[in-house]
């Protein structure tokens, strides 16, 4: 399949001022239930020979979910706070 190469991280949005620990895990689970969904969506368009133009768009999307629970990661590694908070 290939190299696996590790990416660069990315400079993420903060989550918002008024983010408690609570919120913050309860969004990371909802998008990660999403992006969940849209990854098996992507492979199913693989699979299934999808024009490159609605693949790419679908990656797109992805990419703004994984950004979303990227930002919460980061919040709560820096709240130390475990997932039984939420």
């Amino acid at each position: 399949m290939g190299d696996l190469h590790h990416l660069p991280i990315r400079n993420l949005p903060p989550a918002p001022p008024d983010c408690s620990a609570i919120r913050a895990w309860e969004l990371l689970r909802s998008g990660a239930r999403i992006t969940h969904g849209t990854l098996g969506d992507l492979v199913a368009m693989l699979d299934a020979g999808a024009p490159p133009a609605d693949v790419f768009a679908q990656i797109d999307t992805l990419n703004v979910q994984l950004a979303a629970c990227g930002s919460c990661v980061t919040f709560l590694k820096a709240t130390d706070a475990p997932p039984s908070a939420a």
